[in-house]
């Protein structure tokens, strides 16, 4: 495995066979922050992957990349991921293969920055096992083969956070350019095990989040999502506004008032909102 862009990094190198039927190992990314945010709030973000076809021993590699829409209302430098989740040091350094660390950091495998400083995406998170039967330094020390990664659910691969932009806009992060590799077999330690390509699939493969510095239309409940949550609460700020406030006074959110209910912005909240709260709730 390489960086993308003729940039140096550590080679994977990986034997494996041409499947006749390779496997479909789906990548996808989460973040509970999705949707509206306020600026400077952090945006949490989870990578998972998941073999879905049948046949391997599990994942020998998988990579994926961490990047930023080009059209956000403002770019800004993704940070690193936290660490490498339990039960995968096997695919970064030094037990495994993985690119080299950056900044002070001693594995690659949470990504590197690249991009132009200020817009720095997020490549090549994730690594490789050793599955070559020797071990050294540029192949990993480890010999045992971790089984049936992938096989029974998605598996948790990266997990990291970011500040959000201060430009009110709505932005989308997304992943990219996804390889993995699955196990053919398992032998013992000092023997290859054979590894084979595998199909890759995105999905869902971004997310999105909205910045606002003011209210958040039709949510009225103050969490910064309009959700079924906010049904009740739309509806007493239509029948019983004056409840709505007392209800709501002291609330740790901005301008948690009956005036989030004004959702076509006519200076009154009443049945003329209904149509448009639905439009928020069916996120169109």
């Amino acid at each position: 495995m390489r960086l993308r862009n003729g940039l140096a990094a550590a080679l994977l190198v990986i034997p494996f066979t041409l499947a006749a039927n390779a496997e479909t190992v789906v990548f996808s990314i989460a973040s509970p922050e999705a949707g509206a945010v306020s600026p400077g709030q952090v945006v949490n973000w989870s990578i998972s992957a998941e073999i879905t076809s049948g046949g391997s021993a599990g994942l020998a590699l998988f990579a994926v990349d961490l990047v930023q829409d080009q059209a956000n209302p403002e770019l800004i430098d993704i940070p690193p991921a936290n660490g490498v989740p339990v039960g995968l040091d096997g695919y970064s350094r030094p037990g495994g293969i993985c690119n080299p660390g950056e900044g002070g950091e001693s594995t690659g495998y949470i990504g590197v920055q690249r991009g132009t400083p200020g817009a720095f995406d997020l490549r090549q998170i994730g690594g490789a096992q050793n599955s070559t039967g020797a071990s050294g330094a540029a192949i990993g020390l480890d010999l045992d083969i971790e089984a049936d990664v992938g096989l029974t659910g998605p598996v948790l691969i990266a997990q990291g956070s970011f500040t959000a932009p201060s430009t009110n806009g709505t932005y989308t992060y997304l992943l990219a350019d996804a390889l993995a590799n699955t196990l053919d077999a398992i032998n013992p330690p000092g023997m290859p095990s054979p590894v084979s390509p595998a199909d890759t699939v995105l999905a869902p493969a971004s997310f999105q989040i909205t910045v606002s510095t003011g209210p958040i239309l039709g949510d009225l409940n103050c969490d910064s999502i309009v959700d079924t949550n906010d049904i009740q609460h739309f509806v007493q700020a239509l029948i019983e506004p004056a409840v709505y406030d007392e209800d709501h006074d002291g609330d740790p959110f901005p301008s948690c008032d009956v005036s989030r209910a004004d959702v076509n912005q006519d200076s009154f909240a009443n049945g003329g909102d209904i149509a448009g709260f639905v439009m928020l709730l069916l996120g169109a």
